[in-house]
Protein backbone atom coordinates (compact mmCIF):
# COMPACT_ATOMS: atom_id res chain seq x y z
CA UNK A 1 0.00 0.00 0.00
CA UNK A 2 1.35 3.46 -0.94
CA UNK A 3 2.25 5.97 1.76
CA UNK A 4 -0.45 8.56 0.84
CA UNK A 5 -3.11 5.88 1.29
CA UNK A 6 -1.65 4.89 4.67
CA UNK A 7 -1.59 8.54 5.78
CA UNK A 8 -5.30 8.82 4.99
CA UNK A 9 -6.05 5.67 7.00
CA UNK A 10 -4.04 6.91 9.99
CA UNK A 11 -5.88 10.24 10.00
CA UNK A 12 -9.20 8.42 9.66
CA UNK A 13 -8.19 6.19 12.56
CA UNK A 14 -7.32 8.99 14.98
CA UNK A 15 -10.42 10.98 13.98
CA UNK A 16 -12.77 8.02 14.45
CA UNK A 17 -13.94 8.01 10.83
CA UNK A 18 -12.33 4.74 9.77
CA UNK A 19 -14.49 1.80 8.65
CA UNK A 20 -14.05 -1.81 9.73
CA UNK A 21 -12.66 -2.74 6.29
CA UNK A 22 -10.13 0.09 6.47
CA UNK A 23 -9.13 -1.03 9.96
CA UNK A 24 -8.28 -4.43 8.49
CA UNK A 25 -6.10 -2.79 5.81
CA UNK A 26 -4.28 -0.71 8.40
CA UNK A 27 -3.83 -3.75 10.62
CA UNK A 28 -2.13 -5.66 7.79
CA UNK A 29 0.22 -2.73 7.13
CA UNK A 30 1.12 -2.49 10.82
CA UNK A 31 2.32 -6.10 10.89
CA UNK A 32 5.62 -4.92 9.42
CA UNK A 33 7.92 -3.92 12.36
CA UNK A 34 9.01 -0.60 10.84
CA UNK A 35 5.39 0.32 10.07
CA UNK A 36 4.30 -0.60 13.59
CA UNK A 37 6.86 1.80 15.06
CA UNK A 38 5.65 4.66 12.87
CA UNK A 39 2.03 4.05 13.79
CA UNK A 40 2.85 3.66 17.48
CA UNK A 41 4.66 7.00 17.60
CA UNK A 42 1.87 8.75 15.76
CA UNK A 43 -0.85 7.43 18.07
CA UNK A 44 1.19 8.28 21.15
CA UNK A 45 1.27 11.94 20.21
CA UNK A 46 -2.52 11.92 20.07
CA UNK A 47 -2.73 10.38 23.52
CA UNK A 48 -0.41 13.14 24.70
CA UNK A 49 -2.74 15.68 23.14
CA UNK A 50 -5.66 14.17 25.03
CA UNK A 51 -3.74 14.59 28.27
CA UNK A 52 -2.93 18.24 27.58
CA UNK A 53 -6.47 19.03 26.48
CA UNK A 54 -7.65 18.70 30.08
CA UNK A 55 -5.84 22.03 30.65
CA UNK A 56 -5.80 23.10 27.03
CA UNK A 57 -3.00 25.37 25.88
CA UNK A 58 -3.17 25.96 22.12
CA UNK A 59 0.46 26.96 21.70
CA UNK A 60 1.78 24.13 23.87
CA UNK A 61 -0.32 21.54 22.05
CA UNK A 62 0.67 22.82 18.63
CA UNK A 63 4.36 22.78 19.63
CA UNK A 64 3.92 19.18 20.77
CA UNK A 65 2.48 18.22 17.39
CA UNK A 66 5.17 20.09 15.45
CA UNK A 67 7.95 18.50 17.47
CA UNK A 68 6.62 14.97 17.03
CA UNK A 69 5.83 15.31 13.34
CA UNK A 70 9.28 16.75 12.75
CA UNK A 71 10.83 13.68 14.39
CA UNK A 72 8.88 11.45 12.04
CA UNK A 73 9.18 13.71 9.00
CA UNK A 74 11.14 11.10 7.04
CA UNK A 75 7.98 9.00 6.89
CA UNK A 76 5.02 11.22 7.61
CA UNK A 77 6.18 14.52 6.06
CA UNK A 78 3.20 14.64 3.72
CA UNK A 79 0.69 15.08 6.56
CA UNK A 80 -0.14 18.74 6.86
CA UNK A 81 0.21 20.15 10.34
CA UNK A 82 -2.89 22.26 9.83
CA UNK A 83 -4.96 19.20 8.92
CA UNK A 84 -3.78 17.26 11.93
CA UNK A 85 -4.24 20.12 14.35
CA UNK A 86 -7.83 20.91 13.37
CA UNK A 87 -8.81 17.46 14.62
CA UNK A 88 -7.22 17.93 18.04
CA UNK A 89 -10.46 18.84 19.79
CA UNK A 90 -12.03 15.59 18.63
CA UNK A 91 -9.61 13.65 20.81
CA UNK A 92 -11.47 14.60 24.00
CA UNK A 93 -13.12 11.38 25.13
CA UNK A 94 -13.06 9.89 21.64
CA UNK A 95 -9.60 8.41 21.24
CA UNK A 96 -8.78 5.31 19.21
CA UNK A 97 -7.12 2.43 21.01
CA UNK A 98 -4.09 0.87 19.30
CA UNK A 99 -4.77 -2.62 18.08
CA UNK A 100 -1.25 -4.07 18.29
CA UNK A 101 0.66 -5.01 21.39
CA UNK A 102 4.31 -5.10 22.41
CA UNK A 103 5.68 -8.17 24.17
CA UNK A 104 7.44 -7.45 27.42
CA UNK A 105 7.55 -8.22 31.12
CA UNK A 106 4.14 -9.29 32.28
CA UNK A 107 3.43 -7.46 35.51
CA UNK A 108 -0.30 -8.14 35.47
CA UNK A 109 -1.67 -10.71 37.87
CA UNK A 110 -2.88 -13.68 35.88
CA UNK A 111 -6.61 -14.14 35.56
CA UNK A 112 -8.04 -17.46 36.65
CA UNK A 113 -10.61 -18.04 33.92
CA UNK A 114 -12.85 -21.04 34.44
CA UNK A 115 -13.22 -23.45 31.53
CA UNK A 116 -16.96 -23.96 31.34
CA UNK A 117 -18.31 -26.68 29.05
CA UNK A 118 -20.58 -26.47 26.03
CA UNK A 119 -23.61 -28.64 26.74
CA UNK A 120 -26.45 -30.13 24.72
CA UNK A 121 -29.83 -31.03 26.18
CA UNK A 122 -31.41 -33.90 24.29
CA UNK A 123 -35.11 -34.44 23.73
CA UNK A 124 -35.22 -37.05 26.50
CA UNK A 125 -33.95 -34.50 29.02
CA UNK A 126 -30.40 -35.83 29.26
CA UNK A 127 -27.62 -33.25 29.25
CA UNK A 128 -24.31 -34.13 27.62
CA UNK A 129 -20.99 -32.26 27.46
CA UNK A 130 -19.46 -31.34 24.11
CA UNK A 131 -15.69 -31.02 23.90
CA UNK A 132 -14.49 -28.97 20.94
CA UNK A 133 -11.24 -30.94 20.89
CA UNK A 134 -13.03 -34.19 20.15
CA UNK A 135 -15.92 -35.82 18.31
CA UNK A 136 -19.38 -36.96 19.37
CA UNK A 137 -22.46 -38.66 17.96
CA UNK A 138 -25.88 -37.30 18.86
CA UNK A 139 -28.43 -40.10 19.19
CA UNK A 140 -32.22 -40.18 19.26
CA UNK A 141 -34.31 -42.17 21.74
CA UNK A 142 -33.78 -45.37 19.80
CA UNK A 143 -30.03 -44.96 19.59
CA UNK A 144 -29.97 -43.79 15.98
CA UNK A 145 -27.43 -41.17 14.90
CA UNK A 146 -29.12 -37.84 14.14
CA UNK A 147 -26.12 -35.53 14.40
CA UNK A 148 -22.33 -35.70 14.38
CA UNK A 149 -20.05 -33.26 16.21
CA UNK A 150 -16.49 -32.71 15.10
CA UNK A 151 -14.50 -29.99 16.81
CA UNK A 152 -16.54 -26.80 17.07
CA UNK A 153 -19.29 -27.90 14.64
CA UNK A 154 -22.36 -30.06 15.10
CA UNK A 155 -23.93 -31.28 11.84
CA UNK A 156 -27.49 -32.63 11.50
CA UNK A 157 -27.76 -32.35 7.72
CA UNK A 158 -26.15 -35.61 6.69
CA UNK A 159 -27.53 -37.71 9.52
CA UNK A 160 -31.31 -37.28 9.34
CA UNK A 161 -32.10 -37.31 5.65
CA UNK A 162 -35.40 -39.20 5.89
CA UNK A 163 -38.21 -38.83 8.42
CA UNK A 164 -38.08 -41.35 11.24
CA UNK A 165 -40.64 -41.99 13.98
CA UNK A 166 -37.84 -41.62 16.48
CA UNK A 167 -37.51 -37.94 15.54
CA UNK A 168 -40.88 -37.20 17.11
CA UNK A 169 -41.55 -37.23 20.83
CA UNK A 170 -45.20 -38.29 20.60
CA UNK A 171 -47.68 -39.86 18.18
CA UNK A 172 -49.07 -36.49 17.14
CA UNK A 173 -45.87 -35.73 15.22
CA UNK A 174 -44.44 -33.15 17.59
CA UNK A 175 -40.86 -32.39 16.68
CA UNK A 176 -38.00 -33.53 18.85
CA UNK A 177 -35.78 -30.65 19.94
CA UNK A 178 -32.18 -30.34 21.07
CA UNK A 179 -30.93 -27.34 23.04
CA UNK A 180 -27.33 -26.19 22.87
CA UNK A 181 -25.79 -23.91 25.49
CA UNK A 182 -22.52 -22.08 24.80
CA UNK A 183 -20.90 -20.46 27.88
CA UNK A 184 -19.01 -17.17 27.97
CA UNK A 185 -15.57 -17.41 26.41
CA UNK A 186 -16.56 -19.91 23.68
CA UNK A 187 -18.28 -20.09 20.28
CA UNK A 188 -19.88 -22.94 18.36
CA UNK A 189 -21.50 -23.74 15.02
CA UNK A 190 -24.50 -25.88 14.07
CA UNK A 191 -25.59 -27.11 10.63
CA UNK A 192 -29.33 -27.81 10.79
CA UNK A 193 -31.05 -30.62 8.91
CA UNK A 194 -31.93 -28.30 5.99
CA UNK A 195 -28.31 -27.12 5.62
CA UNK A 196 -28.82 -23.80 7.41
CA UNK A 197 -25.64 -22.72 9.22
CA UNK A 198 -25.93 -21.13 12.65
CA UNK A 199 -22.95 -19.55 14.43
CA UNK A 200 -23.45 -19.19 18.18
CA UNK A 201 -21.64 -16.50 20.14
CA UNK A 202 -20.52 -16.68 23.76
CA UNK A 203 -23.32 -16.86 26.34
CA UNK A 204 -25.92 -18.30 23.95
CA UNK A 205 -28.69 -20.87 24.38
CA UNK A 206 -30.26 -22.15 21.16
CA UNK A 207 -33.16 -24.59 20.74
CA UNK A 208 -33.82 -26.27 17.38
CA UNK A 209 -35.56 -29.33 15.90
CA UNK A 210 -33.48 -32.39 15.12
CA UNK A 211 -35.23 -32.44 11.74
CA UNK A 212 -37.61 -30.05 10.01
CA UNK A 213 -40.90 -31.50 8.76
CA UNK A 214 -41.97 -31.14 5.14
CA UNK A 215 -44.94 -28.78 4.89
CA UNK A 216 -44.17 -27.04 8.21
CA UNK A 217 -42.42 -23.77 8.98
CA UNK A 218 -38.79 -24.06 9.97
CA UNK A 219 -38.84 -22.65 13.50
CA UNK A 220 -35.90 -22.28 15.90
CA UNK A 221 -35.55 -20.52 19.26
CA UNK A 222 -32.79 -18.15 20.33
CA UNK A 223 -33.47 -18.39 24.06
CA UNK A 224 -30.67 -15.96 24.91
CA UNK A 225 -27.42 -14.68 23.45
CA UNK A 226 -26.34 -14.00 19.88
CA UNK A 227 -26.39 -15.99 16.65
CA UNK A 228 -25.53 -15.49 13.01
CA UNK A 229 -27.79 -17.31 10.53
CA UNK A 230 -26.96 -18.31 6.97
CA UNK A 231 -30.35 -19.72 5.99
CA UNK A 232 -30.81 -22.24 3.19
CA UNK A 233 -33.39 -20.85 0.77
CA UNK A 234 -36.73 -22.63 0.70
CA UNK A 235 -39.69 -20.53 -0.50
CA UNK A 236 -42.17 -23.19 0.61
CA UNK A 237 -40.89 -23.35 4.18
CA UNK A 238 -40.28 -19.96 5.88
CA UNK A 239 -37.50 -19.91 8.46
CA UNK A 240 -38.50 -18.23 11.73
CA UNK A 241 -36.21 -17.27 14.61
CA UNK A 242 -38.15 -16.88 17.86
CA UNK A 243 -36.74 -14.77 20.70
CA UNK A 244 -38.35 -13.90 24.02
CA UNK A 245 -39.81 -10.70 22.58
CA UNK A 246 -39.94 -10.83 18.80
CA UNK A 247 -39.70 -13.09 15.74
CA UNK A 248 -37.67 -12.85 12.54
CA UNK A 249 -39.11 -14.48 9.40
CA UNK A 250 -37.04 -15.21 6.27
CA UNK A 251 -37.02 -17.50 3.26
CA UNK A 252 -33.26 -17.60 2.79
CA UNK A 253 -30.68 -14.97 3.77
CA UNK A 254 -27.87 -14.01 6.15
CA UNK A 255 -28.48 -12.06 9.32
CA UNK A 256 -27.36 -11.62 12.92
CA UNK A 257 -29.59 -11.61 16.00
CA UNK A 258 -28.49 -10.44 19.45
CA UNK A 259 -30.84 -11.10 22.36
CA UNK A 260 -28.94 -11.03 25.64
CA UNK A 261 -31.27 -10.72 28.66
CA UNK A 262 -29.30 -7.81 30.17
CA UNK A 263 -29.50 -5.69 26.99
CA UNK A 264 -32.40 -3.20 26.65
CA UNK A 265 -32.94 -4.09 23.00
CA UNK A 266 -32.98 -7.08 20.67
CA UNK A 267 -31.02 -6.26 17.53
CA UNK A 268 -31.22 -7.78 14.07
CA UNK A 269 -28.57 -6.92 11.48
CA UNK A 270 -29.27 -7.97 7.90
CA UNK A 271 -26.25 -8.80 5.74
CA UNK A 272 -28.12 -9.71 2.57
CA UNK A 273 -31.69 -10.39 1.44
CA UNK A 274 -34.66 -9.22 3.48
CA UNK A 275 -36.37 -10.26 6.70
CA UNK A 276 -39.67 -9.50 8.39
CA UNK A 277 -39.96 -8.62 12.06
CA UNK A 278 -43.06 -9.08 14.21
CA UNK A 279 -43.99 -9.46 17.88
CA UNK A 280 -43.76 -12.85 19.54
CA UNK A 281 -47.48 -12.93 20.30
CA UNK A 282 -48.50 -11.52 16.92
CA UNK A 283 -49.71 -13.51 13.92
CA UNK A 284 -47.48 -12.95 10.90
CA UNK A 285 -49.02 -10.60 8.36
CA UNK A 286 -47.16 -9.19 5.33
CA UNK A 287 -48.92 -5.83 5.65
CA UNK A 288 -48.32 -5.33 9.37
CA UNK A 289 -44.75 -6.53 9.90
CA UNK A 290 -41.58 -4.42 9.71
CA UNK A 291 -39.41 -5.20 6.69
CA UNK A 292 -35.66 -4.97 7.14
CA UNK A 293 -33.42 -4.44 4.11
CA UNK A 294 -29.78 -5.47 3.69
CA UNK A 295 -27.21 -3.23 5.37
CA UNK A 296 -29.67 -2.16 8.07
CA UNK A 297 -30.10 -2.91 11.75
CA UNK A 298 -33.40 -3.12 13.61
CA UNK A 299 -33.53 -2.56 17.37
CA UNK A 300 -36.56 -3.87 19.22
CA UNK A 301 -37.01 -1.94 22.45
CA UNK A 302 -38.03 -4.36 25.20
CA UNK A 303 -39.75 -1.64 27.22
CA UNK A 304 -42.02 0.07 24.71
CA UNK A 305 -42.06 -2.71 22.06
CA UNK A 306 -41.08 -0.23 19.35
CA UNK A 307 -38.67 -0.88 16.46
CA UNK A 308 -36.05 1.55 15.18
CA UNK A 309 -34.20 0.85 11.91
CA UNK A 310 -30.84 2.34 10.90
CA UNK A 311 -28.27 1.94 8.14
CA UNK A 312 -25.08 0.39 9.61
CA UNK A 313 -21.71 -1.10 8.78
CA UNK A 314 -22.75 -4.75 9.18
CA UNK A 315 -19.18 -5.96 9.74
CA UNK A 316 -19.17 -4.20 13.12
CA UNK A 317 -21.91 -6.55 14.29
CA UNK A 318 -20.92 -9.78 12.56
CA UNK A 319 -17.10 -9.86 12.92
CA UNK A 320 -17.42 -11.85 16.16
CA UNK A 321 -18.10 -15.06 14.22
CA UNK A 322 -14.59 -14.76 12.75
CA UNK A 323 -13.03 -14.21 16.17
CA UNK A 324 -12.78 -10.40 15.97
CA UNK A 325 -13.95 -7.73 18.36
CA UNK A 326 -14.53 -4.39 16.62
CA UNK A 327 -15.62 -1.34 18.61
CA UNK A 328 -16.42 1.87 16.78
CA UNK A 329 -17.47 4.96 18.67
CA UNK A 330 -18.70 2.73 21.48
CA UNK A 331 -18.95 3.69 25.15
CA UNK A 332 -16.59 1.91 27.51
CA UNK A 333 -19.50 0.63 29.64
CA UNK A 334 -20.75 -1.27 26.57
CA UNK A 335 -17.28 -2.47 25.64
CA UNK A 336 -16.98 -3.97 29.13
CA UNK A 337 -19.98 -6.23 28.63
CA UNK A 338 -18.64 -7.53 25.30
CA UNK A 339 -15.24 -8.22 26.85
CA UNK A 340 -16.91 -10.14 29.69
CA UNK A 341 -18.73 -12.38 27.24
CA UNK A 342 -15.78 -12.87 24.90
CA UNK A 343 -13.23 -13.74 27.59
CA UNK A 344 -15.51 -15.19 30.31
CA UNK A 345 -14.40 -12.73 32.96
CA UNK A 346 -16.19 -10.36 35.31
CA UNK A 347 -15.33 -6.66 35.00
CA UNK A 348 -16.43 -4.16 37.64
CA UNK A 349 -15.92 -0.56 36.56
CA UNK A 350 -16.01 1.94 39.44
CA UNK A 351 -14.86 4.79 37.19
CA UNK A 352 -18.11 6.43 36.05
CA UNK A 353 -16.35 8.98 33.87
CA UNK A 354 -14.51 6.22 32.05
CA UNK A 355 -17.75 4.33 31.49
CA UNK A 356 -19.21 7.22 29.50
CA UNK A 357 -16.21 7.62 27.18
CA UNK A 358 -16.36 6.54 23.53
CA UNK A 359 -13.59 4.47 21.93
CA UNK A 360 -12.48 2.75 18.74
CA UNK A 361 -10.63 -0.56 18.90
CA UNK A 362 -10.11 -3.81 17.05
CA UNK A 363 -8.92 -7.00 18.75
CA UNK A 364 -8.29 -10.34 17.13
CA UNK A 365 -6.12 -12.95 18.84
CA UNK A 366 -5.18 -10.86 21.88
CA UNK A 367 -5.70 -12.25 25.36
CA UNK A 368 -7.66 -10.32 27.95
CA UNK A 369 -4.35 -9.55 29.66
CA UNK A 370 -3.08 -7.88 26.49
CA UNK A 371 -6.30 -5.93 26.11
CA UNK A 372 -5.98 -4.69 29.70
CA UNK A 373 -2.37 -3.70 29.14
CA UNK A 374 -3.46 -1.70 26.10
CA UNK A 375 -6.07 0.23 28.06
CA UNK A 376 -3.69 0.68 30.99
CA UNK A 377 -0.77 2.01 28.94
CA UNK A 378 -2.92 4.35 26.91
CA UNK A 379 -5.15 5.79 29.58
CA UNK A 380 -3.52 4.90 32.90
CA UNK A 381 -6.55 2.96 34.07
CA UNK A 382 -6.03 1.63 37.57
CA UNK A 383 -7.33 -1.87 38.14
CA UNK A 384 -6.81 -4.96 40.27
CA UNK A 385 -7.46 -8.63 39.57
CA UNK A 386 -9.08 -11.13 41.92
CA UNK A 387 -9.36 -14.60 40.38
CA UNK A 388 -11.47 -13.96 37.26
CA UNK A 389 -12.73 -10.57 38.43
CA UNK A 390 -11.24 -7.30 37.13
CA UNK A 391 -11.92 -4.24 39.26
CA UNK A 392 -11.34 -0.82 37.64
CA UNK A 393 -11.03 2.18 39.99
Amino acid sequence: MKLPEIEKLIIKYVTNSITAAELDELSIWIKEPENEQVFCKYVKVNYAIDYHMSQFDTNKTKKLLLKKIKEDSNVLYRIRIQSVFKYAAIFIGIIGITFFFQNGDDTIQKLKISDEAITIKLDNGNIEVIKTTGEKRILDKKGRIVGVQSGSELNYKNNSQTPSPSLFNNKKGKLAYNELTVPYGKKFQIVLSDGTEVFLNAGTSFKYPVKFINGKKRQVYLLSGEAYFDVTKDTNHPFIVNTNEMCIRVLGTEFNVSSYPEDPTISTVLVEGSVSLFGKNEVYNDDETSLLESGHMANWNKSNKEISINLVDTSLYTSWKNGKLIFKNLQFKNIVKKLERHYNVSIINNNKKLGEQYYNATFNIETIEQVLKSFNKSFEIMYTIENNKIIIN
